[in-house]
């Protein structure tokens, strides 16, 4: 009980303070919340530990902790926007034996080098509750803006390796509709589920749009650079 007060304190807190480029400002978290993601991940990236994944987002840290047991050997790093939550993650974490997690306090990945990681997550973070609400109406841009998702996508695409993944869940926006989606393929989708309900979907006019299809995307993999015409990669 104390442990969760003290989440909704930060949450209050970062929602008062409204830094730039806020997106969610709620903590909700829980350790394994997406093992269907977790486990891709194992399967699908190298077992040694030149393997470096970042939680955008991290909250209180749970995710980072969860995927620690899902790639026992990668570099982890967590990003979140809140100075309280950074914080806890780093007690936590002080309590293990632990030298390949970090823990980062920013809200954007703009002082990360250009394709310096394997797998980046962005769960439920690109999304507010309130747009949920009966009466919220039908747009986003007084809570979230969709160029702000759009740039953001963008910088976590840039920080990608080719070939590395970005995983998206429950977001207010789709990442087909960003210009970073040229770089990217879908590699794997999952079925609608109960949650995608309390996730409305806005377009690139911040509209809201009716709802459509039977699929989320979910996991995307970053394109290799195209060959230039002399055989070599273009940059």
């Amino acid at each position: 009980m104390r442990r969760q007060l003290a989440r909704l304190g930060r949450s209050w807190a970062l929602r008062l303070a409204a830094p730039g480029n806020l997106f969610q400002p709620w903590n909700d978290t829980c350790d394994d919340r997406y093992p269907d993601v977790f486990d891709f991940l194992a399967r699908h990236l190298p077992a040694g530990d030149d393997v470096h994944v970042l939680s955008f987002g991290c909250s209180t840290g749970e995710e980072v902790f969860s995927l620690r047991r899902a790639l026992p050997a990668a570099h982890l790093k967590g990003i979140d926007i809140s100075r309280g939550n950074v914080a806890e993650c780093r007690r936590r974490l002080h309590r293990l034996d632990e030298h390949r997690i970090e823990f980062v306090r920013a809200g954007s990945v703009g002082a990360e080098p250009d394709g310096c990681y394997d797998a980046v997550l962005c769960m439920a973070v690109f999304r507010h509750g309130s747009l949920a609400e009966v009466g919220a109406g039908g747009r986003c841009d007084h809570l979230l803006a969709f160029d702000a998702f759009a740039e953001s996508i963008a910088e976590l695409v840039r920080c990608l390796k080719p070939g590395g993944f970005l995983v998206v869940e429950h977001s207010n926006f789709r990442v087909a509709d960003t210009a970073a989606a040229d770089q990217l393929d879908v590699v794997l989708r999952r079925p609608l589920d109960g949650s995608d309900r309390r996730t409305p979907i806005f377009g690139a006019d911040n509209r809201r749009l009716p709802p459509s299809g039977e699929h989320v995307d979910l996991i995307f993999r970053k394109s290799p650079p195209a060959p230039a015409r002399d055989g070599r990669p273009s940059r």
